[in-house]
């Protein structure tokens, strides 16, 4: 059983951002210029974001690819690297956040969303528009950029929060209690309309507008609804992601299908790729993009990270009938060497031999205690047969 010392200051990753933790290819809908329904091709990526008209994708390895437009450097700026654990776009800019806890941000810098990025290691999760939040490892809310409405000015100072988002001009974040909290402008009700309920397990959002998802897989949102993007929100209780464009909104369903609505002048809502193997969802400006699972390449990945229930540790695509190394750590994020290369977790670490099956496959159950709530847990492996490292992974007990 993986015994996580109770550390009630540290707070991590969640699913509006986080990454797919399924390697596989990207899906590109929408959009008003041909750079951006481009994507690069592969296998191997696990987590997108789109941004203007450019996106940004990370890499299985830890490395970065954008493409889109590049008017600001948002592209050809792109950093090099293989110790990336996030990424985030904004309208002109792009953020990163590495394994070490630090934020690197590159593109247009009018507001100072790329100059005024704070330093430190103790990030666990960013998200930009034309203003940027990041999440502390304490829970805490670090905010830059613009500020026309207070969406810097106003941000809560409480260190209770799991998961924040920054959504055109307004921001939303979850509290560790499920509840949310919502600050910038509210011309059109994204601040006050905010709904109440301490339920709520992810949030997004757009241009005017917010859309969360509820720990019953079902989906509410609030604010502009000039294209539907809210009266349109479809009902059921299977949804397991959800993601904001400027003007539409996009969910994957339980069966790995994904749905959109909203704004659709070019597509972006009902020109989804058919098929039910989606991972990861996120909403560009006017475009959609995926990441589905058909990588064939080994990967890590940990479900229900829950308090008081039981994580599922998987390893997929890995060499058949051979080993695989699990490793966690509440400790941060190295790297440390190893035989394989470097491991993206910091000493003192727990360590676990997997056996794989014909197919590749091994997995590890663990009870997570009933308290662990907030607490960041960093992950890596190998696969022993190849002699090569997964992915890392860096996420919070919700």
């Amino acid at each position: 059983m993986i015994r996580i010392p109770l550390i009630p200051a540290l707070i991590l990753l969640v699913s509006s951002t986080a990454v797919s933790q399924q390697a596989g290819e990207i899906h590109v809908w929408g959009g008003t210029t041909s750079s951006i329904i481009r994507p690069p091709l592969g296998l191997d990526f696990i987590q997108v974001a789109g941004g203007g008209q450019h996106a940004i994708a990370l890499k299985q390895d830890g490395s970065l690819a954008a493409w889109g437009e590049d008017g600001s450097g948002q592209v050809s700026n792109t950093p090099s690297g293989n110790d990336f654990v996030q990424v985030a776009a904004g309208i002109w800019h792009c953020l990163a956040l590495k394994a070490d806890g630090s934020i690197v941000a590159w593109g247009g810098d009018t507001y100072g969303q790329v100059s005024n990025a704070p330093s430190g290691n103790d990030f666990v999760q960013v998200s930009g528009s034309l203003h940027c939040v990041a999440l502390r490892t304490d829970g805490s809310i670090v905010a830059w950029g613009n500020d026309a409405f207070g969406q810097v000015s106003n941000a809560p100072v409480t260190r209770d929060f799991v998961e924040v988002v920054a959504t055109g001009y307004h921001s939303t974040a979850i509290k560790n209690d499920g509840s949310l909290v919502s600050w910038g402008a509210d011309n059109f009700g994204q601040v006050s309309n905010t709904p109440t309920g301490n339920d709520f397990v992810q949030v997004s959002g757009g241009k005017s507008f917010s859309v969360a998802l509820r720990s019953d897989g079902s989906l509410i949102a609030w604010g502009s609804d000039g294209s539907g993007q809210v009266s349109n929100t479809p009902t059921g209780s299977d949804f397991v992601q959800v993601a904001g464009g400027a003007e539409h909104a996009l969910a994957i369903k339980a069966d790995e299908s994904i749905i959109g609505w909203g704004n659709d002048v070019y597509g972006q809502a009902t020109n989804i790729p058919p098929g039910n193997n989606f991972a990861q969802v996120s909403g560009g400006m006017f475009f959609s993009i995926a990441l589905d699972n058909t990588g064939s390449s080994p990967t890590l990945s940990v479900t229900n990270l829950v308090a008081g229930q039981t994580a599922l540790v998987k390893v997929t695509n890995a060499t058949p009938n051979n080993y695989s190394h699990f490793a966690w750590s509440v400790h941060g994020g190295g790297p440390i060497s190893t035989p394989f290369g470097d491991a993206m977790i910091s000493p003192p670490y727990h360590l676990k031999l997997l056996s794989t099956d014909s197919t590749g496959y091994a997995s590890y159950t663990a009870n997570i205690p009933l308290h662990a709530t907030g607490v960041t847990v960093w992950c890596h492996g190998t696969d022993v047969g190849t002699q090569s490292m997964l992915n890392a992974l860096m996420l919070v007990i919700q």
